[in-house]
């Protein structure tokens, strides 16, 4: 993969990422597309950095807000911040438990 079929790849990352799609779907085909013919072992790495690079990106935007959060999680009382964060935490429960029962079918 050269320069430029990076570019283009990050490219339909940063577009997809937030839509209601597969953006690692679009990454595959965005492969096929362009003729890829790394490794898996390198393609999987790439898309790994790429969705990386797409979490870090998001916090710097969100940088105040996920400040606030952690402030106000930090605070050890209930406000607004720790009940948001609960959420959060509630709502990543049903992947961990299909993680760590399904690890072997995954």
């Amino acid at each position: 993969m050269d320069i430029i079929d990076a570019i283009i790849l990050g490219i339909v990352q940063g577009l997809t990422e937030f839509l209601p799609v597969s953006s690692s779907g679009h990454l595959e085909l965005g492969k096929a597309i362009l003729g890829d013919e790394s490794i898996p072992q390198d393609s999987l790495l790439f898309t790994v950095v790429l969705h990386f690079a797409t979490a870090l990106s998001t916090l710097v935007v969100f940088r105040s807000d996920v400040w606030n959060i952690l402030k106000g999680l930090f605070r050890f009382k209930w406000n607004e911040e720790t009940e948001f964060s609960l959420k959060i935490i509630l709502s990543m429960l049903p992947a961990a438990f299909i993680g760590y029962f399904f690890e072997e079918e995954l």
